[in-house]
């Protein structure tokens, strides 16, 4: 047997097991066309620790003075909470006043509803969630529990349970169908056993993924050839910024699901940082926006750009009780979801760039995708008795 027949195996009897860990690790250089590095997935996987059926409850960060940003594991995301007091800092002078008509034009051109329904009416309500394109070639960075919906669009007749749609403008309409390029195994490993859950306490911990459009849902109709997107910002940002920002999404909190499917319509709302969050230590890695229009369901997997036009954060969890204005939006940070893919896929995230996205995706989708799914639908089957 090959070294990667012998890895592959040693992978399927840890997921089978549940008792053992996987990980998905050490991505490769590989010259392609004008001998451009290009990163490709390795066959080396290990080290992501597997769910078991009565894990304990993910604790959710607690908000803290910065910097420096202490670790804290105790008060779930979705529990109000009251941010101690941030010490005093100046505001700083732009030079040049950003020019928020066009980056508002900009990102809402970028941003994506994405929209799940049942293929046999009785499995899941409509789901909706947004995204946003960062790259030109079709990558879509959204939430992982967003994201986990596609991963049931295909496979057997245990997976091929939900038709998935990516839509775009106002109201959005179905314009594509994407493929899962990359979502967190972390995430699923953790989060698969909350599928059904209506309101799972999380604490945004490796809630990322990226789709990858492949068709339109018009089959009239091509691909077009540079779709608009939304930078992602490399440097990092600082934890005393006091800077404005603008958050998009396609908040969908108040709507029925028939409204949902025709008259959903983005919202973009100016937001600073009103609290900090760490996941680890002394970084930031989750900020609070305060209470706007975003903070609803369906909102997830917004985009939050700052006055360059740069992505700087992905919109992930909120707390929903009371009105609009009193929640608190909270969203990843760039940097966070940065080192967390470069830590699960060992290459960094600005150099998808240069990436042979079609043969990455194909790696993901036959290698590592059907795990990913048996930890749904064994979820799925456990919870109908079947």
């Amino acid at each position: 047997m090959t070294l990667f027949g012998k890895l592959l195996m040693f992978l399927l009897l840890a997921l089978v097991g549940g008792a053992t860990t996987l990980v998905v690790k050490n991505f490769q250089q590989q010259d392609v066309l004008n001998t451009s590095p290009t990163p490709v997935y390795s066959d080396v996987l290990k080290n992501i620790s597997t769910a078991t059926e009565d894990m304990v409850e993910t604790p959710t960060t607690t908000p803290v003075a910065a910097p420096p940003i202490p670790k804290q594991k105790e008060i779930p995301v979705s529990v109000a909470t009251t941010p101690i007091p941030l010490p005093s800092i100046p505001p700083t002078t732009s030079v040049v006043e950003p020019d928020w008509n066009t980056i508002n034009e900009k990102m809402r051109g970028a941003l994506t509803n994405v929209l799940c329904v049942s293929k046999n009416g009785d499995v899941f309500q409509p789901l909706s969630g947004s995204g946003v394109f960062i790259d030109p070639r079709g990558i879509i960075l959204t939430n992982a529990h967003v994201a986990q919906y596609l991963l049931l669009t295909s496979g057997d007749e245990k997976s091929d349970l939900l038709d998935c749609t990516i839509r775009v403008g106002n109201p959005a309409v179905n314009r594509y169908r994407a493929e899962v390029f990359y979502i967190s195994p972390r995430w699923i490993t953790d989060n698969a056993k909350n599928l059904f859950e209506e309101n799972p306490k999380e604490r945004g911990e490796n809630d990322y993924a990226l789709l990858l459009v492949t068709e339109t849902t018009n089959p009239n109709a091509q691909l077009p050839s540079s779709f608009p997107f939304i930078p992602l910002r490399e440097k990092l940002l600082e934890v005393e910024t006091r800077d404005a920002f603008l958050a998009a999404g396609y908040p969908a909190g108040f709507l029925g699901g028939i409204a949902v499917q025709r008259e959903l319509y983005s919202v973009s709302s100016f937001a600073t940082i009103q609290s900090r969050y760490t996941l680890g230590e002394d970084t930031l890695d989750i900020i609070g926006l305060g209470g706007n229009l975003l903070a609803q369901k369906g909102a997830s997997g917004g985009a939050v750009v700052d006055g360059a036009g740069e992505l700087v954060g992905l919109i992930t969890t909120a707390i929903v009780e009371g009105n609009t204005d009193t929640r608190d939006v909270r969203a990843l940070t760039t940097d966070y979801i940065a080192r967390a893919f470069a830590e699960e896929a060992g290459f960094s995230l600005y150099e998808l760039k240069n990436a042979a996205l079609a043969s990455l995706s194909e790696q993901f989708n036959i290698q590592i995708a059907p795990l990913l799914r048996k930890k749904l639908t064994d979820v799925i089957y456990k919870t109908s008795g079947n």
